[in-house]
């Protein structure tokens, strides 16, 4: 229910100013942030009033007691003006949100799409709505894909960052993020803007129309946008000095007995440009008397250069080849998002309304290239038709003959998978609201809203042909795989694996094959909410919301036959022992097939008490509860609910206080996935501790429970009457979550089993022998997490002419922080982990913040921005014994965009943007990534460097 506001008063005036920024700290209902196209208020500026979503009831500033951040569509803007997204994640309250720009390059279901990731407690704890209203997953994960929101129209992105499931249901966990968009658009507005790297790569464009018109003296009012964004995305590192200097954390060859793990002699030691020593390009023989004989292009053999630091698998220094150089730094990817809304006042008491959000999201990229060590290296016989001749010489001496080699190979002359991923959103939406009587007014909507993606993995090697085509000899005077002699008809095609780019077109083709992912998730949901005005208390009128709701959730995946397959190695001589009876016939993805859904049933219920306004020592004291029953078809029923308090015990200052219980359920990827499979190295306690290896491989669990959360959130909001403009909030919060979804590891399965957990000794499988043979890893509700911490917003605003008599115009500042306390986490059997501060392995810093300033005078209007995430740990679990060098240090961004009104009539304007001025390098992270140096975080840090982009825009 919404309130007028005909001109601001002080206490308003500073609310004003503050929500100029696009940004509140108060958490506020409803929030006045100026607009071009509101009426003018008493004092000239031009006002509107937006209602926000801390709650079902609309309330005042002074008695919403849940935390709330808004940010307005145009401060993103011009904070990152390729993405909204962008610029949102850059807010502390997000943690390791992963986007187009930051999403690695793994080959399944990385579908270009962008996820938000409240507190850093995961994407699925995060609930994303539009206008108040649920949107599909965009996978069965569970999470909403925000690149598809029709940035165009978005007025404003409200953050409640709280427990807030009693109000809107599963997942609000950490919060709620709602996509507010101007339904009521007047006119036209366009804009077309050009981005690129200072690499010369990272090439961007963006094309965008919207409109809004009203018919009928504007009973009738449609608005609808159409957004085009094309990124050509960095397909190498190698023009990035740092892509040559990575770093990495390799097994330290001193710790031995004798000589144990201490800090100055640690289990790994730190090192740069770490490399593979038992892989290299065209081929390194790894055993025997040839250890260490490569291939050169030409097939010749050669001596390898080993390091000076040298274990079983790694080495720092030598002659090997940094496969990070091909590393794909982000992905190329367009997306086209279609979006139209029709609302129409049936008369004065019942609105009725209708809208469509159609998206394609389309990416593309390399993934790294094949390779073959350890395990998965390839075995050649001494009869191999391809064996270079001074090596085959060696192999077959009468005097010392070798009958087989281990060859690793580092392949991108075989393949260098490349994945195409497509995702299309379907989401339709119809809906009424009114009011009855003097005191009470409702909503309703229905949605239908569906996801269908497909992830194609091209040039991906089919292991069974790979070792079949490898095994060649010499028959009837031709070069022909082994298996063919025994089964003609085969189609094997013989490779050559000797010396850089020795495999054939012909074998390659032999070899490579398509894996194909094809994901359906389609959400049905209708929900209706009753509000009103039930009395009288001595601070004000007694506000209650109730309704219910229903909504269905199902996917279905559909994968190819042969990422189905069971890998035998039947009939293949010298196939990789770890392979056999394996699922999957691919090198990589071997996606499995599941479908599944469930449905929800939920009744909610809100109260607002204005227990005092206006005496002493009581300008206002709120109460707020809520309570919601959920009944899940699949487990259940369960209850949340929420009470909070907001007290003004003089005017400007404001003290307030929340307790919730919240609730995650599993979402359909937890409950129904299909089995996908690995192997892992088992000791047995039932067979005295006997070692073997074992089938392992994460399944669904239709018996998973809801996660619990208890949250807790204190805070003050300080608005003196004496500083007009200025602003802040602190608020300490802290988050508990029992029965969080996790899996085990297949040794913690085994373990837990034999010590009495009968219930997981179902998943265990053993052979005739009574020996492990299968460890089957389902879903369970087995992990805790808690988060605490402290987050700070602050503002302050002034009108130029109180500047050095500057002149019309503003000034503003605005601060955000966040202080991280806990990050702890544990899962049953293992030992708790303490993440805060880890940022090589996790996104967790303990400090990090964004500070603005924004000048607005005439024409022209300055941005400049700096983004700071403290300094932490590569990894928390290690100590100073299992590693040389810990630490990260901190790194600040600074950004700035330059906006130029023209001021004709179709107020256009010109902008340009720097995002990270100082082309600041972000950390590496010292992990390796397969033989060489991995990159850093990539979803903390500023991966592309300095980056430009250039714009116009224009309202009609």
């Amino acid at each position: 229910m919404k309130r007028s506001i005909r001109g601001p008063q002080s206490s308003d005036r500073c609310r004003l100013l503050l929500s100029a920024l696009g940004f509140t700290a108060a958490s506020a209902l409803p929030v006045t942030v100026f607009s071009q196209d509101a009426p003018a208020g008493a004092d000239g500026e031009k006002l509107e009033t937006v209602v926000v979503t801390g709650s079902l009831l609309s309330t005042d500033n002074t008695s919403s007691p849940t935390p709330l951040t808004v940010a307005s569509g145009e401060q993103l803007a011009m904070a990152a003006p390729r993405t909204l997204t962008e610029a949102l994640i850059q807010l502390p309250v997000f943690k390791g949100s992963p986007s187009v720009t930051s999403q690695g390059t793994g080959t399944t279901g990385n579908n270009a799409a962008a996820y938000l990731n409240l507190r850093g407690l995961g994407v699925q704890r995060t609930l994303v709505l539009l206008d108040g209203r649920r949107v599909v997953s965009a996978t069965s994960a569970g999470s909403v894909d925000v690149a598809i929101m029709p940035e165009a129209l978005v007025k404003s992105v409200e953050v409640v960052t709280g427990g807030a499931s009693a109000a809107y249901g599963s997942d609000a966990v950490a919060g709620v993020v709602n996509y507010r968009l101007d339904t009521k658009f007047q006119g036209l507005k366009t804009s077309a803007q050009y981005g690129i790297s200072d690499y010369n790569d990272n090439e961007n464009y963006k094309l965008s129309i919207a409109g809004g018109t009203g018919f009928m003296d504007d009973r009738l009012h449609f608005i609808g946008s159409l957004e085009y964004y094309d990124s050509k995305g960095v397909e190498t590192n190698d023009r990035r000095d740092w892509a040559y200097h990575g770093t990495g954390a390799i097994p330290n060859p001193n710790v031995t007995a004798a000589n144990p793990a201490s800090p100055t002699n640690p289990r790994q030691i730190v090192v740069q440009d770490p490399y593979s020593s038992v892989a290299a390009p065209g081929g390194l023989i790894t055993n025997t008397a040839l250890r260490g004989t490569t291939f050169g292009p030409d097939g010749q053999p050669q001596q390898f250069q080993y390091g000076d630091l040298l274990t079983s698998t790694l080495m720092a220094g030598g002659g090997s080849w940094n496969p990070s150089l091909l590393l794909v730094l982000q992905p190329a990817q367009t997306r086209a998002v279609g979006f139209g809304h029709l609302s129409f006042d049936v008369n004065d008491n019942l609105s009725v309304f209708v809208e469509t959000n159609l998206a394609r999201n389309e990416v593309s990229y390399n993934s790294l290239p094949t390779f073959e060590l350890s395990a998965t290296a390839f075995t050649i016989f001494r009869d191999n038709a391809y064996l270079p001749a001074a090596t085959a010489a060696i192999m077959n001496d009468p005097a010392a003959p070798i009958n087989q080699v281990t060859v690793g190979r580092i392949s991108p002359d075989i393949a260098i998978p490349h994945l195409d991923g497509t995702s299309e959103t379907q989401r339709y939406v119809g809906g009424l609201e009114g009011t009855f009587g003097e005191n009470w007014s409702y909503r309703a909507y229905y949605q239908h809203g569906q996801n269908h993606s497909v992830f194609k993995t091209l040039e991906d090697p089919i292991s069974d042909n790979l070792y079949r085509a490898v095994d060649a000899v010499w028959s009837n005077g031709k070069i022909v795989c082994r298996s063919t002699i025994t089964d003609p008809t085969n189609g094997c095609v013989p490779m050559n694996i000797f010396g850089v780019g020795a495999p054939s077109e012909a074998s390659r083709a032999y070899v490579n094959g398509t894996a194909i992912q094809d994901v359906t998730v389609k959400q049905d949901v209708v929900e209706a909410t009753v509000l009103g005005r039930v009395g009288q208390l001595p601070g004000g009128e007694i506000g209650v919301a109730f309704g219910a709701g229903y909504r269905k959730e199902q996917f279905d995946q559909w994968t190819d036959p042969i990422s189905q397959r069971i890998r035998t190695g039947v009939g293949i001589q010298g196939y990789p022992p770890g392979l056999i009876n394996t699922l999957g016939g691919f090198e990589r993805t071997n996606p499995q097939p599941s479908a599944g859904e469930y449905d929800v049933s939920e009744a909610f219920g809100e109260i607002d008490l204005p227990l005092l306004s206006g005496v002493t020592f009581a300008e206002a004291l709120t109460v707020n509860a809520a309570v919601r029953y959920t009944d899940y078809s699949t487990s259940g029923g369960v209850t949340t609910w929420k009470a909070g308090v907001v007290w003004e015990p003089v005017s400007g200052y404001r003290l307030r206080a929340t307790r919730s219980r919240d609730i995650r359920a599993p979402t359909l990827g937890e409950l129904f996935q299909g089995s996908s499979q690995g192997t892992a190295s088992i000791v047995d306690p039932a067979r005295n501790g006997a070692t073997g290896t074992a089938l392992t491989g994460n399944i669904g669990n239709t018996n998973l429970l809801p996660e619990e959360a208890d949250t807790i959130v204190l805070g003050f909001v300080l608005e003196p009457d004496f500083m007009p403009g200025f602003s802040l909030s602190v608020d300490w919060y802290d988050i508990k979550i029992a029965d969080a979804i996790a899996t085990l590891s297949a040794q913690q399965e085994v373990d837990l089993c034999y010590a009495g957990a009968t219930e997981l000794c179902q998943f265990i499988q053993r052979d005739a022998n009574g020996a492990i043979s299968r460890v089957r890893i389902p879903w369970l509700n087995v992990a805790e997490r808690a988060t605490s911490g402290i987050d700070t917003e602050a503002a302050y605003s002034l009108p130029l002419d109180n500047v050095l008599s500057l002149g019309a115009g503003s000034l503003t500042f605005r601060l955000l922080a966040n202080y991280l306390d806990k990050f702890d986490t544990q899962v049953q059997g293992a030992p708790k982990l303490e993440l805060a501060g880890d940022i090589g392995i996790n996104s967790t810093p303990e400090w990090s913040g964004v500070l603005s300033a924004q000048l607005e005078g005439g024409p022209l209007s300055l941005y400049a921005q700096a983004r700071y995430i403290g300094s932490g740990k590569y990894d928390n679990t290690k100590t100073p014994t299992d590693l040389s060098e810990n630490h990260v240090p901190s790194i600040t961004y600074i950004d700035l965009t330059a906006t130029y009104s023209m001021g004709d009539e179709t107020n256009s304007q010109l902008f340009f943007t720097v995002n990270n001025l100082a082309d600041r390098d972000f950390p590496m992270t010292p992990g390796i990534l397969i033989s060489g140096s991995s990159l850093g975080n990539r979803t903390l840090y500023d991966i592309a460097g300095r980056s430009y982009t250039a714009g116009v825009r224009f309202r009609f």
